[in-house]
């Protein structure tokens, strides 16, 4: 028997009915079809699977954050996969709670990985095929390596850091 309350079993089953039927329309659809938006704009059918895709799977990334940080009781939008254009851009304090709540999720669930699980190979098309423990190191440090270019963007516009430098040629 399942401990999963039954008003999520039914939130999961009427989900799975919802993308079951979208996976039917997708099947008549050809690769050009996905990537046509509304005549009035908005997003194309592929953005909206995308968007499917990564809200539930970042949903689900929070529930093991949740586990692994019992003091955990905020979510930005982001975190659930709403950065959405229209909605008003992060402050500084935003941004640097964001960046903190990374850095608390790292240190609380990042290091939370059975050996097994290191040991499942996982393919990422256009990447490669590795284990979770090789792929691991490289998608933190892809993360980190965008420190660099926010950065970079402070240097080049001479601000943050780099605000003595405003004017300088780079």
């Amino acid at each position: 028997m399942s401990d999963t309350p039954p008003e999520i079993e039914k939130a999961l089953a009427d989900a799975d009915a919802e993308f079951a039927r979208l996976d039917d329309a997708l099947a008549l659809c050809s690769d050009g079809d996905l990537h046509r938006g509304h005549f009035d704009g908005g997003w194309t059918p592929a953005e909206v699977v995308s968007h499917i895709h990564v809200c539930v799977i970042m949903w689900l990334g929070n529930l093991r954050r949740l586990e692994c940080d019992p003091d955990l009781r905020f979510f930005y939008r982001e975190a659930i996969g709403h950065d959405l254009t229209g909605f008003p851009p992060p402050t500084v304090a935003e941004a640097r709670g964001q960046l903190e709540t990374t850095r608390r999720t790292m240190a609380t669930a990042g290091g939370v990985l059975t050996g097994e699980l290191a040991a499942r190979v996982v393919e990422i098309p256009d990447l490669g095929t590795m284990t979770v423990e090789e792929w691991t190191p490289l998608i933190v440090g892809h993360a980190a390596m965008h420190v660099g270019q926010a950065l970079t963007v402070m240097e080049n516009r001479g601000f943050g850091p780099y605000a003595s430098t405003a004017g300088s040629a780079s």
